[in-house]
């Protein structure tokens, strides 16, 4: 990768890998992935 396209943080840090968690737990309730008549899953069901 170079320098020019290089993902660099507030801290001046090269970002080299991402990490992305996928939950039903999200607590921002936008209306484009959940709606008003979302169900949380039960704790016993979610994937681990």
């Amino acid at each position: 990768m170079s320098e020019k396209s290089a993902l660099v943080d507030p801290f001046d840090r090269v970002v080299n890998y991402v990490r992305l968690s996928v939950t039903d737990r999200c607590n921002l309730r936008c209306t484009y992935c959940m709606s008003e008549k979302m169900e949380f899953l039960p704790r016993q069901k979610l994937l681990t």
